[in-house]
């Protein structure tokens, strides 16, 4: 019973095939070329045939043909349709350059002949249309007899597509990896990042649309598989190295031809498949040139590109003493919001500013870092009275405008009040205060004393002798010493400059106290930031430049003239970049933390000995 049911089964196959055949050719081929470039010359049809391929003096026939065989059935309302397709592959190369026809192909099916179109095709010179960069590497080429056939080296290629090429340091744009293929293909590992070294990066979401382009008069399949937008962190030209992928190329194979007459029967063109071989591509390096930022900067700097506003506003304007105040500054728009540093605030004597917490709020919408930075100044009063926080400058550059541009907040005024536990005393005499009342004893004048007086001798009294009499001219010269140090210590912190230089050292080893401790809790964002500031903090007391006005230019140039040793730069330039890498490089990229401290606490050291 089985056997009758698939005798009539494969009759009904045979029989929907032979109603459906269509005896209908057409040839296809690239319609632009270059000299000694392979491509391929495919016949198409609905039934095997033999094929006689026409005689052409421009084109070298290196291959071929290389038969394929694919069929697809369907019931439709009870009755089964076939469609069959079956394709010749030529191998060709074109010898010269020109404008050149190729010939209709004869097929020829039984008794009859068919006759396919005839093709027209442009060869340019070899050097013209040059083949696309990322073309893949280690793809085999064409195979007499069996293996892998019909290759092509740009049926799939890599680009990088910067949006800009020529940036001004710490200015944003968009970068994109794509892919162009004429072929089935896909990924063959799992992709990472492009390293993008020397730039800060934010990753987008990638374009999942394909897209039709033409290069070099060949139609592609295009799609953004990687987008980031980049920051550059250092001026000059910047490369970004080539990108390395594997991807698997479908490619046609015929079975290797052997005595075994099992072996014969699987070659049949009806049996040949797909095979994917796995192919590395790789992008071409690309320079971005990175301006620097044109020179005098306005006060407020701190290294800010794009577009920004600035607000601010005061938590209260009345507080008690020992009491804490929030200065709140909003800084929001669109460019490098990420490594924006804190604005500069000028607060009143005898104020305390504790550690400013910073939050950002990003949006990567229209393929641009946007949002707001919010620093908040915890700070405490430690005195009653008004005082005055004076505007507070912010500056940043504007690319588009090619110039700086400032924002200024408003004036703060507040009031400190004494609270009711505050003991400071302000040492005033206040009329009619009586602070202590007067107890009557009921005596007002004793009698008079019938007692002897006993009297002693004044030998032993502190009266009269030698030391009572050196108390005055010590006390003298005491007060004219103390007077000569408070002279000399005013006429020393007058000099801003050495009050700066002194503090250098005391700040940085505090501000890598506080890292250590960054370190030791496991916090290597914060660990990172505080070692760049424990740097940037000592150069700027210990070479007295303002906080705006410090740059690793600026820097060197100073060291020179200090006739610091060339070893110590270097060192102070690594480390600088090591700690602003590791701010937002990956985990695993970071640098270590120990070795990081080690080094940053030798190098302070090394300048307080060359430094002094």
């Amino acid at each position: 019973m089985g056997k009758k049911l698939l005798i009539s089964f494969t009759g009904l196959l045979l029989f929907g095939v032979l109603l459906n055949a269509q005896n209908d050719f057409t040839a296809r081929a690239p319609a632009v070329v270059r000299v000694g470039e392979q491509f391929q010359y495919v016949i198409e049809g609905s039934e095997r045939g033999d094929i006689r391929f026409p005689a052409m003096d421009n084109f070298d026939l290196l291959g071929g043909p290389y038969s394929s065989f694919s069929s697809h059935s369907q019931w439709i309302n009870g009755k089964m349709t076939q469609k069959t397709l079956v394709s010749y592959t030529y191998i060709l190369s074109a010898l010269r350059e020109g404008s050149y026809i190729i010939p209709a192909s004869t097929v020829k099916v039984g008794r009859k002949e068919y006759r396919t179109n005839v093709i027209e095709l442009v060869v340019n010179a070899s050097g013209s249309g040059a083949a696309p960069d990322g073309a893949g590497r280690d793809q085999q080429g064409v195979e007499d007899g069996s293996g892998i056939n019909s290759s092509d080296d740009n049926a799939v290629f890599l680009r990088v597509l910067p949006s800009k090429k020529e940036v001004y340091v710490g200015e944003q744009f968009v970068s994109a990896l794509k892919v162009y293929t004429r072929v089935n293909t896909r990924p063959g590992s799992a992709a990472s990042d492009l390293p993008y070294e020397g730039f800060y990066k934010l990753s987008l979401d990638a374009d999942a649309t394909a897209q039709q382009e033409e290069i070099s008069g060949q139609e592609y399949v295009t799609q953004v598989i990687q987008r980031h937008i980049l920051i550059p962190q250092k001026t000059g030209n910047l490369e970004i190295t080539p990108y390395e992928s594997d991807w698997m190329i479908p490619q046609r194979v015929q079975r290797q031809r052997s005595n075994n007459p099992i072996d014969n029967f699987f070659d049949d063109p009806f049996f040949n498949g797909i095979q994917e071989v796995p192919v590395t591509l790789a992008t071409r390096p690309v320079i971005i040139r990175v301006n620097p930022l044109p020179s005098g900067a306005p006060v407020g700097f701190t290294g800010a590109v794009g577009e920004f506003q600035m607000k601010a506003s005061l938590s209260s304007n009345e507080i008690g003493v020992n009491e804490a105040l929030s200065l709140k500054i909003i800084i929001s728009g669109a460019g490098n919001l990420p490594l924006l540093g804190e604005p500069e605030v000028n607060l009143p004597p005898d104020h305390d500013l504790y550690d400013v917490t910073r939050s950002i709020q990003r949006s990567t919408s229209g393929n641009l870092i946007s949002g707001s930075v919010t620093f908040e100044y915890p700070i405490i009063a430690r005195h009653a009275g008004r005082f005055r926080i004076a505007p507070v400058q912010f500056a940043w550059f504007d690319p588009k405008a090619g110039s700086y541009k400032t924002a200024l907040t408003d004036e703060f005024n507040f009031t400190v009040v004494k609270g009711e536990n505050d003991d400071t005393s302000d040492g005033i005499y206040q009329p009619g205060v009586v602070h202590e009342s007067v107890k009557d004893l009921g005596i007002d004048i004793r009698d008079i004393s019938r007692i002897s007086p006993v009297f002693s001798s004044v030998k032993n009294s502190l009266f009269g002798s030698l030391a009572y009499r050196l108390v005055y001219p010590l006390g003298l010269i005491l007060t004219l010493v103390l007077i000569v140090l408070i002279s000399v210590v005013a006429r020393r912190n007058a000099d801003l400059t050495l009050v700066r230089n002194r503090k250098a050292g005391r700040s940085a080893r505090a501000r890598l106290k506080k890292a250590d401790r960054f370190r030791k809790s496991g916090d290597p964002d914060r660990f990172y930031e505080e070692i760049g500031k424990a740097i940037w903090g000592y150069l700027s007391h210990k070479l007295n430049i303002e906080t705006s006005g410090l740059s690793r230019e600026v820097i060197l140039e100073h060291l020179e003239l200090r006739k610091v040793p060339e070893e110590p730069q270097s060192e102070l330039l690594r480390i600088l970049e090591e700690s602003e890498f590791s701010r937002f490089a990956p985990t695993s990229e970071r640098i270590d933390m120990n070795k990081l401290y080690s080094d940053a606490a030798q190098l302070i050291r090394n300048l307080e000995n060359t430094l002094k």
